[in-house]
């Protein structure tokens, strides 16, 4: 029955873990790495955000810049997989350089689309962006009409100079190729260009040594309007920006736009970024519809001076209206948050009443089961105690009936016949009474396994608070007792013998295994262990491991036993921080010997400690852990953390040792053993003496009344604070004072 209940509690639990964590409610998520930063991908950014929520599905996109750095590129695809995305869209930096990151996404059957550059991957699900071939046409045409109608020249061919981008990007060599396609048809004018890195600072510096170096420009045609006003700030420097026309391309309100209005440029190209269009797509490849492969948006708007009034009008109207989405868009995703958080809470509380309703209903099961097996208990231990009253009795006369005769056989007297038929009668009735018992524990273990789990749990408890009461009364009446050694060995005859040899001289405790032996030996934190190394569940060297680095049981000496003979195998052995190795067979003098040694040096650390402690104030205890003590590291941490909380609440008269324990982390009885073991004394008894050194040290060093130093040291009444400081120092307090005076 607990074994259901233990399982129907699980899968309860399991489901409130479970849904109380579903906080994500996104039913796509669509991550996005954008090669560099800047206007025209801040807009598209917003424009990606802003359509999250204009199609019937809940989609989350997740925005990452690399600035320009391929490695960074790289980490952010990485990371966006390991996040579990649905989809990737990404404007590479590099044509080769995202290569691994990609192939591992669509390893992962990851869609990946590509917006506005492309790779040299080929394994991609689509691309989207503006037609860059169209966009270099048009600037082409615009640079022949300017050459045509507004350059003049001298006689000599119009120069067009053209600034590409990296020619690695997509982008830049689509732009070119539509340029220079368009621009080379006119053989009566002067084409040439120059790669320089699409930015503000580098088209400015090639257009300064281009005129510094005195070559004639006309037209000069920049793969980005920020790159042409660059070139056009260079030549303002040089006072010749009148006799040049300056083309660009993106057509953003702010940059582009403003360019052209205010005379810096004599042109720039509308390249839209299609934020909205790039999820629609992404939305149609997650959900399995038709979609084409290669989308190049539709681009033919030549921004110049006699149209951009009305192109700035329209555009900044609709940034205006993407701010007000994406403003809007952050108030959706707060609300939907709170609502899918409400939701869950809901859900989890509705759980919780209902793991609380079956909580109680198992606690009354179990209560009934319990109230059960302690009234068959009962009864079976009175019927038990009624037959083996009575089995003693009627043994008694068998035994007297047997015993008499052979003593008489054995000395020659009597019927031998009739002596041997007495004696077999009565062996046949101490067949039949040995057979009747039998038979009685047979039925009375059969009846204690009918009864529930729960009813062996509490046999174990009641074994348990026997033990911790043992172990209390010790503790309480500060008694004497033998040393406790604990075996831990899976043959029986081996502990049989260990015990022989031990029992006279210790009071002895036995394991089966390494795992039960841990247990038994955090429990009741015997004086010494011996071991076996090879048994089943957990070995003696994992255990004697684990048992140095338990708190409680870290100072245990370990003495380990073994057939395992090679010095390898010894030294593996002391590496575990067993104190002995001995070798199977051993010599039981020997191994007496050994664990009196141990035991032994146990004691003179002990006897260390105390005379440390009775020559040391309060606020030098540490010394001791750091200088004179010869026991392991975590020993030495234990003494100062216990000495350090004992003289953190000295001042505290209602202070307890299980208080103490907690400080420490042990339990009341754990913390008694260890501490007697290390140090010889009782934590009552290093209290104590504590609280009267720091009181010797008061009176002699400060004008304190004695009733204020018995309340600063922790007595609650200043006749016992006295009567103790009398039987410590042989001298009341007062007279501590006097002899000061003299």
């Amino acid at each position: 029955m607990k074994t259901r209940i233990s399982n129907t509690l699980f899968i309860l639990l399991a489901m409130l873990v479970t849904l109380s964590g579903c906080t994500n409610h996104y039913k796509y998520k669509i991550g996005v790495s954008q090669c560099v930063g800047g206007a025209w991908r801040d807009k598209a950014n917003v424009e990606m955000l802003s359509a999250q929520h204009l199609y019937d599905n809940d989609v989350k996109v997740i925005i990452k810049n690399a600035d320009n750095n391929n490695e960074r590129q790289c980490l952010q695809i990485d990371s966006l997989v390991d996040e579990g995305v649905d989809l990737l869209v990404v404007s590479p930096n590099d044509y080769h350089a995202l290569n691994g990151s990609l192939q591992r996404a669509r390893e992962k059957n990851i869609p990946i689309v590509f917006f506005d550059r492309t790779t040299a991957l080929k394994d991609y699900t689509a691309y989207i962006g503006g037609d860059n071939v169209e966009a270099g046409r048009k600037m082409a045409e615009y640079a022949v009409l300017l050459c045509r109608d507004s350059v003049k020249t001298d006689g000599r061919r119009p120069i067009v100079l053209e600034m590409t981008g990296p020619l690695a990007i997509s982008p830049a060599a689509q732009r070119h190729a539509g340029f220079s396609e368009v621009i080379s048809k006119n053989p009566s004018i002067d084409y040439r260009h120059v790669p320089s890195q699409w930015s503000y600072d580098d088209c400015k510096r090639i257009m300064r040594e281009w005129l510094e170096n005195g070559k004639a420009v006309d037209v000069v045609f920049c793969h980005s309007d920020l790159a042409a006003v660059g070139a056009y700030e260079a030549a303002k420097e040089l006072h010749k920006e009148r006799e040049i026309r300056f083309l660009g391309i993106d057509g953003l309100p702010g940059e582009g736009l403003d360019a052209v209005q205010n005379g810096q440029l004599a042109a720039s190209y509308i390249y839209s970024t299609h934020g909205e269009e790039v999820i629609a797509l992404a939305l149609r490849i997650l959900e399995g519809k038709p979609f084409k492969r290669t989308n190049n948006q539709p681009e033919s708007i030549v921004v110049t001076p006699q149209n951009v009034a009305d192109i700035a009008l329209s555009s900044h109207s609709l940034q205006k209206q993407n701010t007000y989405l994406s403003t809007i868009q952050t108030k959706l995703e707060t609300y939907l948050g709170f609502y899918h958080i409400q939701r869950a809470l809901l859900i989890v509380s509705l759980l919780v009443i209902l793991l609380l309703a079956v909580a109680v209903f198992t606690t009354w099961r179990a209560v009934r089961a319990t109230r059960r097996a302690n009234r068959r208990m009962r009864e079976l231990n009175d019927e038990q105690t009624r037959f083996f009253t009575n089995a003693s009795h009627q043994l008694r006369t068998p035994l007297t009936l047997i015993a008499g005769p052979v003593k008489q056989l054995a000395e020659g007297k009597g019927d031998r016949q009739q002596l041997v038929g007495i004696i077999k009668r009565n062996v046949e009735q101490l067949q039949r009474l040995v057979g009747d018992v039998l038979l009685f524990r047979r039925e009375n273990s059969a009846t204690v396994d009918d009864t529930t789990a729960t009813t062996d749990e509490q046999l174990l408890a009641s074994r348990k608070a026997v033990q911790e009461s043992r172990h209390d009364t010790l503790i309480n009446d500060n008694a004497e007792e033998l040393a406790t050694v604990l075996i831990v060995d899976d043959n029986a005859d081996m502990r049989a013998y260990l015990r022989t040899l031990l029992l006279d001289r210790y009071y002895v405790i036995e394991a089966a295994d390494g795992q039960s032996g841990l247990k038994l030996a955090v429990e009741s934190v015997p004086d010494i262990v011996v071991s076996d190394v090879m048994m089943p569940v957990m070995d003696g060297l994992a255990f004697c491991t684990r048992l140095k680095q338990h708190e409680a049981t870290s100072h245990i000496p370990v003495l380990l036993l073994t057939a395992r003979s090679s010095e390898q195998q010894h030294i593996e052995g002391l590496q575990t921080g067993a104190d002995i190795y001995m070798t199977k067979p051993f010599s039981a003098d020997l191994l007496l010997a050994n664990i009196a040694s141990l035991l032994a040096n146990r004691q003179k650390l002990r006897q260390l400690f105390k005379t440390q402690n009775l020559n040391t104030t309060p606020s030098q205890h540490s010394t001791f852990n750091t200088q004179h003590s010869t026991s392991p590291s975590p020993d030495r941490r234990f003494l100062d953390t216990f000495l350090k909380a004992m003289e953190k609440h000295m001042s505290n008269t209602n202070l307890k040792i299980e208080d103490l324990g907690d400080e420490v982390g042990l339990s009341r009885v754990q913390l008694y053993r260890k501490v007697k073991a290390l140090t010889g004394m009782t934590p009552v008894e290093i209290l104590r003496e504590t609280r009267l050194k720091r009181a010797m040290q008061l009176l002699k060093t400060t004008d304190k009344t004695v009733s204020e130093i018995a309340n600063e040291v922790g007595f609650a009444t200043p006749d016992y604070f006295s009567s103790c400081f009398k039987k410590q120092y042989d001298k009341y307090p007062t007279d501590v004072r006097e002899e000061m005076k003299v």
